[in-house]
């Protein structure tokens, strides 16, 4: 029966981990690829209300800040959700999980809360107070923005860091519980 239950601790800490670095990714290429779309794309270009290079141009588009509000639904989103494993993934380790991936989830549920009632609301609030704000010269709201947005990037990193590391102690501890039993066993 314990075993059952670090699997699922374990299965938790996986979706959590993988569907985390997913985000990153999705929202970490969706600026990028917006610019890499008016590169490749003439007409695009010729409508975005920007053309290559033109980063002042481009920070005031429309392309632009729909790609920020949507990036601010998907961590709105990926935030309640996240809640929701972090719940998950404590029940399970309370039950059966080993103590260092334990104090791993809680930091990571700690993290998680500041992300989601703190840091995301401010950055959502300053970001749309920027959206068609012309950045020369850089509006005053710029500086707080972009300190906010690396704290929040670097908790984000420390969080996932927190899950790799409960996710390879429960696994571990599940090796050590079922002494291995599930892998092949040589011959003689």
């Amino acid at each position: 029966m314990e075993a059952k239950k670090t699997t699922a601790l374990v299965f938790v800490l996986g979706v959590w981990l993988g569907s985390s670095i997913l985000l990153l990714w999705v929202v970490g290429s969706s600026f990028p690829g917006v610019e890499r779309a008016v590169v490749e794309n003439n007409r695009l270009a010729g409508e975005a209300g920007f053309a290559p290079g033109q980063d002042a141009a481009k920070k005031v588009s429309v392309a632009w800040v729909v790609t920020g509000e949507l990036n601010r639904q998907y961590f709105a989103g990926w935030n309640v959700g996240q809640l929701v494993l972090a719940v998950c993934a404590l029940v399970f380790a309370l039950r059966s999980g080993p103590r260092g991936a334990l104090l791993g989830l809680c930091g990571a549920g700690l993290i998680v809360l500041a992300l989601t009632f703190w840091l995301a609301p401010e950055i959502t609030t300053l970001g749309r107070s920027l959206d068609f704000v012309p950045r020369e010269p850089p509006p005053a709201a710029l500086e707080s923005f972009n300190r906010l947005h690396g704290i929040y990037t670097a908790l984000e990193l420390v969080k996932v860091a927190l899950i790799a590391l409960a996710t390879w102690l429960s696994f571990n501890s599940l090796e050590t519980a079922t002494g291995g039993e599930d892998s092949p066993q040589p011959v003689s």
